[in-house]
């Protein structure tokens, strides 16, 4: 067996009444074709159909069932229970190409503290949108990771099913908090993994982001609440990166996160939108358009891509509201775009397109079906891997 096929890799997959997603989930984690790994899924208190998927796989898979607490509380409880040498959250509404661990084991070495990978944007019955997800920048290495961090405090990263962490960096940082916020585990995770170690990004769509409207993170159409939300949730993992900051010894000024450019997008939308729910008083249009400018200035991305962030704010600023309203809509939502636009966004590079093929995906209640070519879950004694150490800090 080769060294890396030695590495144990822990799939906690959360579910929260998604039983018409979950077995497509529980299927690509079976499919991989890294054969050293353990399958733990995390039904957080559902009400639908999803027991009756989850055994209908058997003992291919681990299975966890608690009481509703939110998607934090079930990855505390499923990293409790993982034993692996690398830990992955694969959402039950997402999936992954087969290779998907394959890449990540290939990519992890001693001193980084997580892979990411991109993600191909699918519907609900999986057909592919032909996004890609996140637009990146060109040459996203470690420390020009850490340089966006040190500049802005965040910096752009996949959604949870596109994350892998070493475990000793996870063992650092969580539990996470479930007080303030129930949902979102992987702002604060991404958001401090750069101060532990290494961020390692793969360009290539390894999993597949499915988008059908009952997302927490994405939208199918402008929920104008929803970027205050949005704004809380980026409150919330900067403090979570000032505290981490701390205990290293690292003072972080709050208001580094003004030149955040995608925090910055969300405060204009949730000012402009619903000036009633924003969440921070202080805040003006006209300056908060120009705090935009100056995060597009200094941020990584493609020139013609922080011009054209810049612009949209000022103007998100002063059209009339039904006009801001549609510029926020065609920002955020690309179904919104016209294709034209679209076209020539893609053109230029702002946004990624792909034909990769779609996954195979139901929107009924799913019907577990036999396949010899799932991999079965080894035995926690099989395949034990020497243990990737965290970097030594001088």
């Amino acid at each position: 067996m080769a060294e890396s096929e030695k590495i144990c890799v822990s799939i906690v997959i959360t579910n929260y009444n998604y039983a018409n997603f979950l077995g497509v989930a529980i299927s690509s984690a079976l499919a991989q074709t890294h054969p050293n790994k353990e399958i733990i899924v995390v039904d957080d208190g559902s009400t639908d159909d999803s027991r009756r998927v989850i055994d209908s796989f058997g003992d291919r898979i681990r299975v966890i069932y608690k009481e509703n607490g939110g998607q934090r509380s079930a990855c505390n409880l499923g990293f409790r229970a993982a034993s692996g040498d690398i830990v992955c959250f694969l959402d039950s509404d997402d999936a992954w190409r087969e290779d998907a661990l394959q890449e990540v084991v290939r990519a992890m070495r001693p001193g980084v503290a997580a892979v990411q990978f991109c993600v191909a944007i699918i519907d609900q019955h999986g057909r592919p949108l032909g996004s890609i997800y996140p637009p990146l920048p060109r040459n996203w290495t470690p420390q020009r990771i850490r340089d966006c961090v040190a500049k802005s405090g965040f910096y752009s990263f996949p959604p949870t099913s596109g994350n892998a962490y070493a475990r000793w960096f996870l063992e650092r940082v969580m539990p996470l908090p479930t007080d303030q916020v129930r949902n979102a585990m992987d702002g604060p995770l991404n958001t401090v993994a750069p101060l532990y170690g290494d961020v390692v990004v793969l360009q290539a769509p390894l999993g597949y982001y499915r988008i059908h409207g009952g997302n927490v993170g994405a939208l199918v159409r402008v929920v104008p609440e929803k970027f205050s939300y949005y704004v809380n949730l980026d409150r919330e993992r900067g403090r979570f990166l000032i505290e981490a900051a701390a205990a290293q010894g690292l003072a972080i000024d709050e208001r580094i996160f003004d030149r955040a450019l995608f925090h910055m997008q969300y405060r204009l939308a949730s000012l402009r939108l619903r000036p009633d729910l924003h969440p921070m008083p202080q805040d003006r249009l006209f300056r908060l358009a120009g705090k935009l400018a100056y995060a597009a200035l200094i941020a990584p991305d493609p020139p013609i891509l922080r011009l054209l962030v810049a612009l949209w704010g000022f103007a998100v600023a002063t059209m009339p509201a039904r006009l801001a309203r549609a510029l926020v809509a065609m920002r955020f939502i690309s179904s919104a775009r016209p294709a034209a636009l679209d076209a020539t966004l893609s053109a230029l590079r702002v946004v990624r397109r792909t034909n990769a093929r779609a996954v195979v995906a139901v929107a009924e209640p799913y019907e577990a079906e036999p396949v010899s070519a799932l991999a079965q879950r080894p035995s926690q004694q099989e395949g034990r891997s020497r243990r990737l150490r965290a970097p030594v800090r001088t």
